[in-house]
């Protein structure tokens, strides 16, 4: 999954997630998908979570600065590509699967 960010007008790649970090994530999407608003705490827990992703390249107040940083929506879908990205990687290492299965190798 290579994710990239831009923040204090510097762009950011996202390392490769570990296991750990990945069930985090879960722990984390779990109770936030299970509301229909988002609370300031959520908000700020997304913020966190996504520095965390991102190798605690910049920091939070730098994520959310207005002026350089993501808008509230930036935010909110950063946290929800995350899901995203690694759902495409698996997508992109079962096609290499079945591709080689085919041609026997």
């Amino acid at each position: 999954m290579k994710r990239k960010i831009i923040v204090n007008n510097k762009e950011f790649t996202m390392p490769k997630m570990s296991i750990d970090t990945y069930t985090e994530y879960l722990e984390l999407a779990e109770v936030i998908d299970a509301k229909q608003r988002y609370s300031k705490q959520d908000i700020e827990a997304m913020g966190l979570f996504i520095c965390k992703a991102y190798g605690d390249q910049f920091t939070v107040e730098e994520l959310k600065n207005p002026e350089t940083g993501l808008d509230a929506a930036g935010l909110i879908l950063e946290f929800q590509f995350i899901d995203m990205g690694i759902a495409d990687d698996l997508t992109k290492r079962m096609e290499k699967i079945e591709k080689n299965f085919q041609s026997g190798k």
